[in-house]
């Protein structure tokens, strides 16, 4: 009998490249129970030991025939309304219930093992045979980033009690929930120079000439026409050309994705607050016909655990893949800001403006940012973000170390403003 139970706990059904169907033994003494019976017959074949070794018998192959149908005839399925959302939006699917068995559902329990944060469609249903029931789910968006949902597992089993049936989806549907936006006080909007004159960067221009000026080493993103073979194989190392821009209607966001930087938790942290104002920077100067580029380091683990290099270019679907890229952000352990305006000064071309937003009060990233801003056009400013106003032991009366900071940045000619826990 030992045989024939692990044989059935262990029976496995393929019905498709993401399902699993696995039926296993959820009540043994019945097993047991028909063991005994065979041994009362064999002791005293009697009628009733008879009776009952037939009882017992036929009880498991009507469970063992239940649970067969339920393995064969029974799916779900969940699809999604929309794929890409924004914070404060409403997720919705549709999960369906097929069962093409004329026996009945007596009970199937969704377990889901989604990571989308606050959501489950864990529940239990009942379907009647040769039917379908669809019903919709819903859950309010609390936390940008990339999620998944599913797998996803779906229980039944035969009326008796005496097996499960598992059906195991693998399939897995990614959401992407964009971080939101603010008004932006006029303030905080970015100020420029183009050729010696002081005047908007809203005016509509072309981003770059025909003609390459300089090269520069290869960095992630970069397109590989771009690539200038004759320097690549003097310097024994990939490096790109460097067109000379027209105008100064191009601006790097450069955000500090320190984590020891950040200060505070939840939305209110300066790491959801840089990357509200990144979105809103972005969808404001695209508007306004301007170039816009992104140079992050990114600390979520996997393939995005390094340097996201978005090249300068217009248009709504440009806004979209910074977004995508705002989604992700992660703070990332051990990337100085220092570092990271380094690399930025190998991208900038001449006339560009780089727009730099940190938390931090430290000095190290003054020398690299005072490098950029020293350029023939080039230049450079900095919102950052007060920490003092996003811990939790706020007191208005030790707010002052941001405005000296500010004030030190202004005498080495980089424009600065603060932003304040609250300002967006």
């Amino acid at each position: 009998m030992t045989p024939i139970l692990r044989r059935l706990q262990s029976l496995r059904l393929l019905r498709g490249e993401d399902l699993t169907v696995t039926i296993g033994i959820r009540q043994r003494l019945v097993f047991a129970a028909l063991a005994l019976a065979l041994l009362w017959y064999l002791a005293r074949p009697t009628p009733v030991a008879l009776m009952a070794v037939f009882a017992l018998a036929a009880l498991i192959l009507a469970a063992c025939a239940w649970a067969r149908q339920m393995a064969a005839r029974l799916s779900g399925q969940r699809r999604l309304v929309y794929t890409a959302l924004q914070v404060g939006d409403q997720l919705e699917e549709i999960v369906t219930l097929r069962n093409d068995s004329t026996l009945p559902v007596l009970y199937a329990e969704f377990r889901d093992r989604s990571s989308f944060p606050d959501y489950t469609r864990s529940s239990v249903r009942a379907l009647g045979g040769s039917s379908t029931l669809q019903w919709r789910a819903h859950a309010i968006c609390t936390r940008r980033g990339v999620f998944t949902l599913g797998p996803w597992d779906l229980i039944t089993g035969d009326p008796f009690g005496i097996f499960s049936v598992t059906h195991t989806y693998t399939q897995r549907a990614e959401v992407l929930v964009y971080p939101p936006l603010a008004v932006l006080p006029p303030a905080l909007l970015p100020r420029g120079r183009m050729q010696g004159d002081e005047r908007p960067l809203h005016q509509p221009t072309a981003a770059e000439s025909l003609n390459a000026v300089t090269t520069r080493p290869f960095q992630p993103g970069d397109p590989l026409r771009r690539l200038h073979w004759p320097t690549s194989a003097r310097r024994e190392a990939p490096h790109v050309k460097v067109f000379q821009p027209e105008a100064s209607a191009t601006l790097w966001l450069a955000p500090d994705l320190d984590a020891a930087a950040q200060a505070g938790s939840g939305p209110d942290s300066t790491l959801e607050t840089m990357v509200m104002l990144l979105a809103s920077l972005a969808a404001h100067l695209l508007k306004q016909r301007m170039a816009v580029g992104l140079l992050a380091f990114n600390g979520a683990p996997g393939l995005d655990s390094a340097a996201r290099v978005i090249l300068p270019q217009r248009g709504q679907d440009h806004f979209w893949q910074i977004l995508r890229v705002l989604a992700a952000l992660q703070p990332a352990p051990n990337r100085p800001f220092a570092r990271t305006l380094a690399q930025a000064r190998g991208l900038l071309s001449a006339r560009d403006l780089l727009l730099a937003v940190t938390p931090s009060l430290s000095t190290d990233w003054i020398a690299p940012l005072h490098h950029i801003n020293r350029g023939v056009q080039r230049r450079a400013e900095v919102i950052l973000l007060d920490p003092e106003t996003f811990l939790p032991s706020h007191r208005p009366e030790s707010a002052g170390k941001a405005g000296a900071f500010v004030l030190t940045l202004a005498e080495l000619g980089i424009s600065a403003r603060v932003l304040r826990r609250g300002d967006l």
